[in-house]
């Protein structure tokens, strides 16, 4: 997974993130004790969701899970 944000500064220059995120992450259960009580009720099907997700993957490319153009500011979540 790969979130990309590219939104524009006060200084005329350009605020550029690229952050890979491998998707086993969701898998590891010591990560689930970090995130807010009301998520920490997908922990169960976490790995089953991330296989599904690479199982997609596999068949059919990536895909965007979230894409955002305003005006001056793009942000993208690919998987």
């Amino acid at each position: 997974m790969r979130i990309s944000i590219d939104a524009p500064r006060d200084n005329d220059k350009r605020f550029r993130l690229f952050l890979p995120v491998p998707l086993w992450i969701a898998r590891l259960r010591f990560i689930w004790r970090f995130l807010p009580e009301e998520s920490r009720q997908y922990a169960p099907v976490a790995a089953e969701l991330v296989r599904a997700l690479k199982k997609y993957k596999r068949e059919n490319g990536s895909w965007n899970l979230v894409e955002v153009d305003s005006r001056d500011t793009h942000m993208e979540i690919r998987i």
